[in-house]
């Protein structure tokens, strides 16, 4: 191999994770950009039945959907939109292992 020719692959390796980059800053971008509603929706259908009938707490939704206050969705935000999909936050205030929990349920129609 010549000294032209590792030049000019030492140029496209570089060019090739520059681009590699660019697309995972689109795409985080785009995902934060994305409105909550959407992010949400597809959580959810990703999560297993079992996991929403025996409840989310906040603070692990909150992680999973990355927005844009202080690197996570707004917890304000969320507590809406899981109302209008039709959670309920149910409180335990007595737990023999972590005490008070809040969690977020799938409500009974």
């Amino acid at each position: 191999m010549t000294y032209l020719d590792e030049l000019n692959y030492a140029v496209a390796v570089s060019q090739a994770e520059n681009k590699l980059k660019q697309n995972r800053e689109t795409k985080r971008w785009q995902h934060a950009m994305t409105p909550l509603e959407q992010r949400l929706d597809k959580l959810l259908a990703e999560m297993p039945e079992g996991l929403k009938v025996e409840g989310i707490k906040l603070s692990t939704l909150q992680r999973m959907l990355k927005g844009r206050w202080r690197g996570n969705c707004h917890p304000g935000e969320l507590g809406l939109a899981l109302r209008r999909k039709g959670f309920v936050r149910t409180r335990k205030w007595r737990d023999a292992d972590n005490g008070f929990a809040a969690l977020w349920v799938k409500a009974a129609l």
